[in-house]
């Protein structure tokens, strides 16, 4: 507190000793005094005010004074002291703040903790208060700390990858970390301090290089954002606005049909090249309206042999309710699928069942609820995506899986067709989905998973439920 805390404190336990041993001395040395009378006698002896004794004391009663002197008057000139330099500089409320802010962190529980208080950690910070969560806050820097203590927020300052001034933000008590800082690496130190010192912990990370992401997946990070891409969307949507167009709705809303018909879109999501006339057949449209390029162009009417290549896309005019070719295909394939689906690790297998009842979803749906119901699966699809490959990710990182760069690079490039279906989802077609479902179960869970589970079989004999 002043530098010497323990002097200070036996000081102040010497000084009420010494007021006690007056204030009871002095009403029983001399007749007729009170308590009262001892108390105000010994305060006035202490501060050396000088006003005239309370009553004629004895020669029992100046000894007594002379003790309270010897053994009183020097503490407490030393604490009066400090006092008074302490409001001089304006400390004695940082003080009071600090030991009221100790007092709240050790009662904190399941709080988040925001490494790094700048704009990202500041706008976290902003929205999770708002929500009623409790936060932690620490920074190096003092004065940006400054914004978050008028907010009431707790503020830590000091490194981040310390681990004192982690343990003194209660991060074995807390929920989450947020590792805001605007350099990778130093995210990523703060990501190792934390996992060693609180293995439930879940680490959300700021990102700014992606070819990193897998070093802070190992480091113990369970999710990297990259504010610059959710900050450029939202600049796009701002500008879009001011320019006049339209907002897309992401509610999946709109009208469907008219007199029957409908227009609807078919993304190529596999790596090989797919003709019109393929996929005006496998969806069962009536005609394809108009075939979008790569960069976005449009061209009206195209060919049956117009190739479409990766994340290129068809606008097919359909039929409301309309039976496709590819349901017959589904009913002959779905047991085949069933049966090659697992790859020998319960928990994974277990997961790996959710894809297949997705694919059942869509292929059993009445025509009047198909948009309805393709918007729900795409809703639980993104949900999914994010647990299974979390969970995924830390089980051959555990493990040290030789393949883990290519396999989480497998994983992102699902998470990309899944954004872009959901980016599409107000028209986009219900086998296109479904595609994409089958293609994630040959493709990568009956080889690529079936590559890390044979792995993890060899290293390991136990796996979760």
């Amino acid at each position: 507190m002043f530098g010497k805390n323990h002097l200070m404190r036996q000081l102040l336990v010497l000084l009420f000793l010494v007021l006690a041993v007056g204030t009871v001395g002095y009403s029983l040395i001399e007749e007729g005094w009170t308590l009262f009378d001892g108390l105000y006698m010994t305060l006035i002896t202490l501060t050396t005010i000088g006003f005239s004794e309370v009553h004629e004391l004895s020669d029992m009663g100046r000894l007594l004074t002379i003790g309270i002197i010897i053994f009183g008057l020097g503490s407490a000139a030393t604490i009066f002291t400090q006092l008074a330099q302490l409001m001089m500089e304006g400390n004695i409320f940082a003080v009071w703040r600090k030991r009221r802010m100790d007092k709240e962190l050790s009662r904190m529980k399941d709080h988040v903790i925001i490494c790094g208080y700048g704009r990202i950690g500041e706008a976290i910070c902003r929205d999770l208060t708002s929500m009623g969560v409790q936060c932690v806050v620490l920074d190096r820097n003092e004065e940006r700390g400054h914004g978050a203590s008028v907010r009431n927020i707790p503020v830590l300052t000091g490194e981040a990858t310390s681990d004192m001034v982690l343990l003194n933000a209660g991060i074995r008590r807390a929920k989450i970390l947020v590792a805001a800082l605007p350099n990778d690496a130093d995210n990523l130190f703060v990501a190792l301090a934390a996992r060693d010192l609180n293995q439930d912990l879940i680490v959300i990370a700021r990102g700014e290089d992606k070819t990193i992401e897998t070093r802070m997946l190992r480091a113990g990070v369970d999710r990297v954002v990259y504010p610059a891409q959710l900050g450029g969307g939202q600049i796009a949507r701002l500008i879009g606005g001011e320019l006049g167009q339209k907002i897309p709705d992401h509610s999946g809303r709109r009208e469907t049909d008219v007199l029957g018909y409908d227009l609807q879109v078919y993304r190529n999501f596999n790596r090989e090249p797919m003709d019109v006339a393929a996929i005006v057949a496998t969806t069962g449209a009536l005609n394809a309206v108009a075939y979008i390029d790569g960069q976005g162009h449009r061209h009206n009417a195209p060919d049956g042999s117009t190739e479409v290549a990766e994340s290129e896309a068809v606008v097919l005019l359909t039929e409301m309710g309309a039976t496709s070719p590819q349901d017959e295909q589904d009913n002959c394939s779905m047991d085949a699928l069933e049966e090659s689906l697992s790859v020998g690790i319960p928990s994974i297998d277990a997961e790996h069942q959710q894809i297949l009842h997705l694919i059942r979803r869509l292929k059993d749906v009445r025509p009047e609820r198909e948009r309805e119901v393709t918007h729900e699966v795409l809703a639980e699809l993104k949900d999914y995506t994010a647990h299974h490959f979390h969970f995924e990710e830390k089980l051959f990182l555990s493990v040290g899986f030789p393949m883990a760069d290519e396999h989480i690079a497998e994983h992102r490039a699902l998470i990309a067709k899944v954004e872009q279906m959901i980016s599409d989802r107000a028209y986009l077609h219900r086998h296109n989905l479904s595609q994409v479902l089958r293609d994630w179960l040959v493709d990568h869970i009956q080889n690529s998973d079936r590559e890390y589970a044979e792995y993890m079989q060899c290293v390991s004999t136990e796996w979760g439920g």
